[in-house]
């Protein structure tokens, strides 16, 4: 797929190379948005990512757990909204103070912590970043689901 319009489209996870991380199990992401859309960022989600790396520190689990900052787009969430892969559980509302507990219960037992997951199913996000899609007026913002139904 090499052509002018080869950032319309999200890569198929077979065209992406292959990297080995032999001892990764979650990779979690913390919302960072700090616009009006979610207002993660007001809702502490920079000391929410300090607060996870330090109780994963403390149990050794650096090279198990990698942390990433995202933009959630779940407009009139709590925040912060963290989502964790491969288990694919969405959170909102966790605090710093509880990041040993989530480590706890969510990465060292497999137990997801219900109180915190969020409620309603996650809103669907664009497939095509919106800088992106605004940059080139060939671009689809349309979502993958929507671009199955259209077919």
């Amino acid at each position: 797929m090499s052509n002018e319009h080869e950032h319309c489209v999200a890569q198929a996870f077979e065209d992406t190379p292959v990297k080995t991380f032999e001892k990764l199990r979650y990779h979690v992401f913390v919302c960072s948005d700090a616009g009006d859309f979610c207002g993660c960022d007001a809702q502490d989600s920079g000391a929410m990512v300090g607060a996870l790396r330090q109780e994963l520190g403390k149990r050794g689990l650096l090279a198990a757990v990698k942390v990433t900052l995202m933009q959630c787009r779940q407009q009139g969430a709590q925040g912060p909204v963290l989502v964790v892969h491969p288990d694919g559980i969405w959170y909102d509302g966790l605090k710093p103070a509880q990041a040993g507990e989530f480590v706890d219960s969510q990465i060292v037992r497999g137990e997801p912590l219900t109180a915190y997951v969020l409620r309603s199913a996650p809103k669907s996000v664009t497939a095509v970043p919106m800088h992106v899609a605004e940059a080139a007026e060939c671009c689809s913002t349309a979502t993958p689901e929507e671009r199955v139904g259209a077919a």
